[in-house]
């Protein structure tokens, strides 16, 4: 709760003062928060892999995590480092960051693989936009990657390191997609398959219904001696 009323202040402190809170502080908070959720979901995820509410609960951490990294992209539209050594870092908590998304979407690919088959639609609807959820933050963590990278060159980081952390980064940003989209389409297969079996069972039950009419039907109709 500490390092998110951190994170917060940050934030209004930009609104508010029109101060601007640098990548590297930012960043500092921004993985503290998203490890706190990370720990959330080992910690809960036999409730997640069953429950609505549980995963709901995790679902709206994510969104606000969500929501406050894209405001400070918003607000810190131009931004420079006051040394290497700020860069360097930035590049560095950058990197955890990407890695720690990855960790995101394989929490999602895991529910949507491993959760019971009775589970309702609210329950699929719900991990479908925290998979949408994870898309759009590793979406802003791609725009922070590029701002962070160009403000680095402009300071004069070696080339190599740059090019590190970009093919780290494009890892990890396609491991992320493909783990959410995997997630998804596991996701609408389930949804697919409730609703056949629910319509089958509709049908049959219909079925059921029809041949014992049918079959009532043949008794009275049968004569009596």
């Amino acid at each position: 709760m500490k390092k998110t009323l951190f994170g917060l202040s940050f934030i209004a402190s930009t609104l508010l003062f029109g101060a601007e809170s640098t990548y590297t502080q930012f960043l500092d908070t921004a993985i503290e928060d998203i490890y706190d959720i990370h720990n959330f979901s080992k910690a809960n995820m036999s409730a997640m892999a069953q429950d609505d509410k549980a995963l709901q609960e995790y679902s709206a951490q994510l969104n606000k995590y969500e929501a406050d990294v894209s405001l400070f992209l918003q607000q810190n539209a131009q931004e420079s480092f006051s040394s290497k050594d700020d860069a360097n870092k930035a590049l560095d908590d950058l990197n955890k960051l990407s890695t720690q998304n990855v960790q995101l979407a394989k929490t999602m690919a895991y529910l949507a693989s491993h959760h019971a088959d009775n589970i309702n639609e609210s329950y699929n609807n719900t991990l479908q936009e925290t998979s949408k959820t994870i898309l759009r933050l590793s979406d802003d963590i791609g725009v922070m990657a590029d701002r962070i990278l160009l403000m680095a060159k402009e300071i004069g980081i070696m080339a190599d390191r740059i090019i590190e952390t970009q093919e780290i980064q494009s890892q990890n940003l396609i491991a992320t997609q493909k783990l959410v989209k995997y997630a998804m389409t596991l996701t609408d297969a389930q949804i697919t398959t409730t609703r056949n079996s629910v319509n089958n069972n509709i049908n049959t039950g219909m079925s059921n219904m029809n041949m014992n009419s049918n079959q009532i039907q043949s008794q009275v109709a049968i004569p009596m001696h």
